[in-house]
C-alpha cells in the first residue's frame, strides 16, 4: 500500500493514513493523516482526537521535546489501524496544543515502511501483519518514555 508524502511541507514529509479507536473496541475516528517521524520516541495525537475515540488514560510522564525541554504529558492507549493491520493496545501522548499525529518509533518499529522520497511515497510493505509491541530486537521494554 502506497501514502503519498504530504507536499505542503518543505521538504515534503513522509505521512501515513491511519485510524484510531478504543482498544479492542471500533477504530471510529479515520482516515486521518499521520507524519512519519522516525526521530521521535513515541507517537502524538492531538487531545481532540484522543477524546473523540474515548481512549482510557494510562499515566502522567515527563517528555523532553526536540528543543530539549520538558514537560508533562498525559498517555493514553488507542488502538491504531495502518492498512490491514490493527496495533493494539498503543500508548500515545495526548498532545493538548499540536493538531498533527506524529508517528514515532513505538509504532513504526511495528511496521515495514519504504521512504521513497525521490518519487515521493511512502510504502507499506507488511500489510496484513504487524510486530507485536517488544518483538523487534533494539526494543527491551514495552513502553517508550
Amino acid at each position: 500500500m502506497n501514502y503519498a508524502y504530504l507536499s505542503d511541507y518543505a521538504p515534503p514529509a513522509p505521512a501515513l493514513q491511519i485510524s484510531l479507536g478504543y482498544p479492542a473496541g471500533v477504530l471510529s475516528v479515520g482516515p486521518v493523516t499521520a507524519i512519519v517521524d522516525t526521530g521521535a520516541d513515541g507517537t502524538l495525537i492531538p487531545r481532540v482526537l484522543i477524546e473523540d475515540v474515548g481512549a482510557p488514560f494510562v499515566d502522567d510522564v515527563r517528555i523532553r521535546s526536540h528543543w530539549g525541554e520538558w514537560r508533562n504529558a498525559p498517555v493514553f492507549a488507542v488502538d491504531i489501524g495502518v492498512g490491514e493491520m490493527r496495533l493494539p493496545g498503543v500508548e500515545v501522548v495526548g498532545d493538548e496544543w499540536g493538531q498533527e499525529i506524529v508517528l514515532g518509533r513505538n509504532v513504526l518499529n511495528r511496521l515495514v515502511l519504504l521512504l521513497d522520497g525521490p518519487h515521493g511515497l511512502v510504502r507499506l510493505l507488511n500489510s496484513g501483519l504487524a510486530l507485536p509491541r517488544g518483538a523487534d530486537s533494539c526494543q527491551t521494554d514495552p513502553h517508550w518514555f
